[in-house]
């Protein structure tokens, strides 16, 4: 048992410091296990198996939302995008698309920044609907009171009911389908309309595969880190990671308080189990930092939850094994990259992300706001020449 605020990494090696050289590590065969050679690179962490996170991240988090179920808002959806590379976030920034493989059930306001991308259940839109993209549905489209705004082109292999539609592009509707409402378009055309699943989930990456090859293959010896240094946190508690590859059997405490996770380098943390906390939660991410977080089990957290740098959400990746859900009972301030494929993200209180969801299912009771930090479709850069 950690008892009282403590800081588990209390000196970095030095050969963790040397961190100087741009990685060139291919995407095939091992990665180097020496701690010093793994940190004479820097960029995206690097898996055992040779795989770089950065090339990862930049083919599963280029939608600010992906739904591998579907996804639904009891109040209004926000999405627009930003570079953290140029500048801090500002508001209105072209990006942010939102897809789900299944549909999409917005009962009040959707503006999205982006694309919008659904599958066979179709569009149930709100009131109001505005796409600052295209607009593809594989179901049907709207509600008699809707009013849809599409500043694109839009696609729908079903029954079109709305208030009103407006596409800038072309309309394209499937032979025989019904059609009401006020439609004006740049141009109408009838043909059949396929939507293959825009959300990668089901084969894009076997995260309790990794977790279980890190168990085996990790630096813990040589920060002296031990794998159940978090299992049963009394009060604070500080864990801090320099570059290397790190694992840990779980991350639990029943005491108030606060768990806090801190890289300062090139960091992969691999958790076989649950992180299960009646403390608070940061992760917070040094200023040339990079933390990937895998965890097998699901993630609870009964106080609040901070996690990354909003002014660098490209910085933070953190991939989930397990269904079920991720909740955070006090309130969430995500500024990084969730894939979550099989569990569902629940919130009654207002929701801000900086990055990308990519969830089995999402619930807004409240406001969601997605800020696509579009730094992220570069991610890879670093993992080739």
């Amino acid at each position: 048992m950690i008892a009282g605020p403590r800081v588990l990494a209390a000196a970095l090696l030095a050969a963790a410091g040397a961190c100087t050289a741009r990685d060139t590590v291919a995407t095939s065969g091992a990665a180097d296990d020496d701690l010093p050679g793994y940190c004479a690179g820097t960029g995206p962490p690097v898996l055992v198996d040779g795989t770089c996170s950065g090339e990862l991240a930049e083919e599963l988090f280029r939608r600010a939302v992906c739904g591998c179920g579907s996804l639904s808002f009891g109040s209004d959806l926000v999405t627009d995008g930003f570079d953290s590379r140029i500048a801090p976030y500002a508001s209105g920034g072209l990006g942010g698309d939102v897809a789900s493989n299944q549909g999409v059930d917005g009962s009040q306001g959707m503006d999205i920044g982006g694309e919008l991308n659904v599958g066979p259940e179709g569009i149930e839109a709100g009131p109001i609907l505005h796409v600052a993209g295209d607009l593809i549905s594989g179901g049907q489209l709207g509600r008699p009171s809707s009013e849809i705004e599409v500043e694109g082109a839009a696609r729908v292999a079903g029954d079109v009911s709305v208030a009103s539609l407006s596409v800038g592009g072309t309309l394209i509707t499937r032979p025989g389908a019904a059609v009401s409402g006020e439609i004006t378009a740049g141009a109408e055309e009838s043909a059949e309309v396929s939507v293959p699943p825009p959300c990668r989930c089901d084969d894009a990456l076997d995260v309790a595969g990794v977790i279980a090859d890190h168990a085996l293959v990790n630096h813990d010896a040589e920060l002296g880190l031990e794998p159940d240094a978090l299992r049963d946190v009394d009060g604070d508690a500080t864990l801090e990671l320099p570059c290397g590859r790190f694992y840990l059997d779980e991350i639990g405490g029943s005491t108030d308080g606060t768990v806090l996770v801190r890289a300062t380098g090139r960091t992969a943390l691999f958790v076989g189990g649950n992180i299960s906390l009646q403390q608070n939660l940061d992760v917070e991410i040094g200023p040339d930092a990079e933390l990937d977080l895998f965890v097998a089990g699901s993630i609870q957290v009964s106080g609040r939850a901070a996690l990354g740098d909003p002014d660098r959400p490209r910085a933070l990746r953190i991939y989930v094994a397990s269904g079920g859900s991720v909740s955070v009972s006090a309130g969430l301030a995500l500024a990084g990259n969730l894939y979550a494929p099989l569990a569902d993200l629940a919130s009654s209180a207002e929701l801000e992300v900086f990055g990308a969801l990519v969830v089995n299912h999402v619930n807004g009771a409240a406001t969601v706001l997605v800020h696509h930090d579009r730094a992220v479709d570069d991610a890879g850069d670093a993992c080739v020449d």
